[in-house]
């Protein structure tokens, strides 16, 4: 069980943190330097297996908020956070909890150095509990490189990293994972995009406890303006089993 409910905040955000939402997958553009972008969302996911202490559920995330600010020609940081509600499938009571507060810089190189590439680095606070079976209790720190580039009109989003993740059962030991990340975004006219995108963990590696987490995803969104409206329709594959959407609504300026 506290295996369980170690794994859980990366079997249901596979990449490691909310890119652009609501993609799981990070671009490697950044703000330009003072502009702004906030989201704000809910997200629900199906019948999540053994990553829940209580067996298979419907785990709720509302709100799922994301504050990012350019500070410079090619950086940015940015907070992501969300509150937890799990409603078991079998007999027993809901359980909610804070979710886990996650921390991120973004830099791209300067122009003539590898250009379309950029690195991501940040962390994950432990405000979940362990107690609820929500969370781990426990830091870990994530480091991403990424690369994007255009295909005609459509936007393509590649990223590979290091999650270095606290061991619940052991004091000053680490678990090591694997994390990725693709998607292409593609404008239709009129203000709408459509998307698709695959973003999944594996590790830790040489362990009895190994997971091999995948997400799938489909986006639509709809811009208004500063406004923009996105719908996501998402299925989990491997050990992270389950269908799930997302609504929510992005504000840049």
């Amino acid at each position: 069980m506290r295996l369980a409910a170690a794994l859980l905040g990366l079997a249901l955000v596979p990449a490691a943190g909310f890119a652009h939402w609501p993609y799981l997958a990070e671009e490697a553009s950044t703000l330009p330097e003072g502009r702004t972008r906030s989201a704000a969302g809910v997200t629900r996911t199906l019948h999540q297996t053994e990553h829940l202490r209580g067996g298979r559920g419907v785990l709720w995330t509302y709100p799922e908020i994301e504050g990012t600010v350019g500070v410079g020609s090619r950086a940015e940081i940015s907070l992501q956070y969300e509150v937890l509600w799990f409603d078991p499938e079998e007999a027993g009571h809901g359980r909610y909890d804070t979710g886990d507060l996650r921390l991120w810089t973004k830099v791209g190189l300067p122009p003539g150095w590898l250009d379309g590439f950029a690195f991501r680095f940040g962390a994950k606070l432990p405000n979940t509990s362990e107690v609820r079976g929500l969370g781990t209790d426990e830091s870990d720190v994530f480091l991403s490189a990424l690369y994007g580039f255009r295909a005609g009109d459509a936007r393509i989003d590649l990223s590979l990293g290091l999650g270095i993740l606290g061991n619940q059962t052991t004091n000053a030991a680490q678990d090591d994972v694997l994390t990725w990340g693709a998607s292409a975004r593609l404008p239709l006219g009129a203000g709408f995009e459509a998307g698709v995108e695959g973003a999944g963990r594996s590790g830790p590696f040489g362990l009895h406890r190994r997971r091999d987490l995948a997400t799938l995803a489909v986006v639509f969104g709809r811009a208004f303006g500063p406004w923009r409206l996105d719908l996501a329709g998402r299925r989990g594959l491997r050990d992270a089993q389950g269908w799930g959407w997302a609504a929510g609504l992005t504000w840049e300026r």
